[in-house]
């Protein structure tokens, strides 16, 4: 098989953070999953995800929860386990975390063996406090301190910063905090939940299901959770960040959801699953091996089976009984959208099924407003790398006419 990605749940939805927005923590009732995956599923795990890829190169995406509650040991034994099966493949290691239980001993594991980190960090604290907390209280200062000490042990490190309707308001202020602490890497999640219906509830959920899993009888956009992020908002926040990128940073700050666009522009597929064409590629891993479809959808209906009994390919099979086809339930107006390519209508999680029974995003309006926007740049970029000169060119253009020659170019 060839392009089946994972995401290992290695604690399940165990973390030591209470976070408002967090929409797995509500899975440790859903499914049981606070324990700490034990050593024979992993080595299956292991076993089954690398002798079952095609590809040359294999990546591991480990999460949780807060996947460094697994400690030290297990993950000295996961990269033992995948030396063990790796034959002549490469192996490459992500791991997502809160930074609150990173010290040199985990710095030093992540840098022997070339692990990208993924810090989840809003920024500045008066708007990362109202919702990342421990026990009621701020965990900024764990976070810049994890933030620190990446750099000051030359990990491999990205920012996963959650965007919400407040975080909205002031991108000014949260790119220029990451631009003084030296942040390269950065990604802009939207935060977007809904409150789910009596059955959901019920049954302990704290948010509404994905529209395709719900069980609720209602068709129409549900109330939000006070913190998600409106379409409006979400569009102008990412112009007003691509502002302040373009003008001085590119080539110096990568940010994912202006790469992901200029990749998808120039005609190349998605580097992250929210723009894919297709969904059904990436499957949610629990601790005690149970698979599910996606993270975004791991709820009991969309159980697909376990990794120390059934193959990928098994897997595979198995999830073709959800229709997760993201071009199948294209509504007419993203049909006939001038953006699809770079779009293609976002991910199913933030679809709702309308009274014309068509799907459609809730930040359909924000993505419109933001590919508008940005696409004379994205055209410029595309025309510069066609003709062999660095992307970061455009940021000269602002100034004035931009005088190619060859000797520009790859300076």
């Amino acid at each position: 098989m060839t392009g089946i990605h994972t995401t290992v749940k290695v604690v399940g939805a165990k973390c030591n953070y209470d976070c408002k927005y967090c929409f797995y923590l509500e899975k440790d009732l859903l499914l049981n999953s606070k324990k700490v995956m034990n050593l024979d599923v992993l080595e299956s795990y292991i076993k089954n995800y690398i002798s079952n890829q095609e590809t040359p190169i294999i990546e591991f995406a480990w999460h949780g929860g807060e996947p460094l509650l697994a400690g030290l040991n297990f993950f000295n034994k996961a990269i033992e386990l995948q030396k063990k099966y790796a034959g002549n493949k490469v192996i490459k290691n992500t791991l997502q975390t809160n930074g609150s239980r990173l010290d040199k001993e985990w710095c030093r594991l992540f840098k022997e063996n070339n692990f990208l980190i993924g810090l989840s960090f809003d920024g500045p604290e008066f708007l990362q406090a109202a919702y990342r907390t421990k026990q009621g209280k701020s965990v900024f200062n764990e976070s810049l301190n994890a933030l620190k000490l990446l750099q000051k042990m030359n990990v491999d490190y990205n920012v996963l910063a959650c965007v919400t309707q407040e975080y909205c308001q002031h991108a000014e202020d949260i790119y220029t905090f990451f631009k003084k602490h030296k942040v390269k890497h950065l990604q802009f999640s939207p935060i977007i939940e809904f409150l789910p219906s009596e059955q959901e509830l019920y049954r302990g959920q704290h948010f509404a299901s994905n529209i395709i899993l719900t069980t609720s009888s209602n068709t129409d956009v549900r109330q939000s959770m006070p913190w998600s992020v409106n379409a409006k908002d979400y569009g102008h926040f990412l112009v007003d960040i691509f502002k302040l990128w373009i003008k001085h940073d590119v080539g110096k700050v990568y940010i994912s959801n202006f790469e992901q666009a200029l990749t998808q522009y120039i005609g190349n597929e998605s580097p992250n699953c929210i723009h894919a064409k297709e969904c059904g590629s990436s499957y949610s891993i629990e601790s005690n091996g149970d698979v599910y479809f996606c993270d975004h959808v791991t709820y009991p209906e969309s159980h697909l089976g376990n990794i120390t009994t059934d193959t990928l390919q098994q897997l595979a099979e198995n999830s073709s009984k959800f229709d997760f086809s993201k071009q199948s339930r294209l509504s007419n107006r993203c049909k006939q959208c001038r953006y699809l390519r770079i779009c293609n209508g976002g991910c199913p999680k933030h679809r709702y099924l309308t009274s014309n029974f068509e799907y459609e995003n809730v930040l359909c309006e924000g993505y419109l407003y933001f590919f508008q926007q940005i696409e004379k740049y994205l055209h410029a970029m595309t025309s510069l790398l066609a003709n062999g000169y660095p992307a970061s060119y455009i940021m000269q253009a602002l100034d004035g006419p931009l005088i190619l020659t060859p000797q520009t170019k790859g300076n």
